[in-house]
């Protein structure tokens, strides 16, 4: 597969022909000029979309955490000996 992005074209080249694109892709193709991209799985993009929740919850649990400590420290509330966490 070969992103749109990554395929050479002439200035002002925005017409679309179907015959003419495919007999330019294959030239490109035929002179190594086309870069490949990698479209991961459903499995891989399922693993992607669990990193992006986790990160997402890290960050969430580190705001509220400070937002707590801040709101603790603003009211002087005495903080109990024990877990720092």
């Amino acid at each position: 597969m070969v992103a749109p992005s990554l395929i050479p074209r002439k200035p002002g080249d925005r017409v679309k022909i179907n015959h003419r694109d495919a007999v330019s892709l294959a030239r490109l193709l035929r002179a190594g000029e086309l870069t490949a991209v990698w479209v991961p799985d459903e499995r891989q993009e399922a693993m992607r979309d669990l990193v992006r929740a986790r990160s997402a919850a890290v960050e969430t649990l580190r705001v509220h955490r400070q937002q707590v400590s801040t709101f603790i420290s603003s009211t002087a509330v005495p903080i109990p000996a024990g877990r720092a966490g």
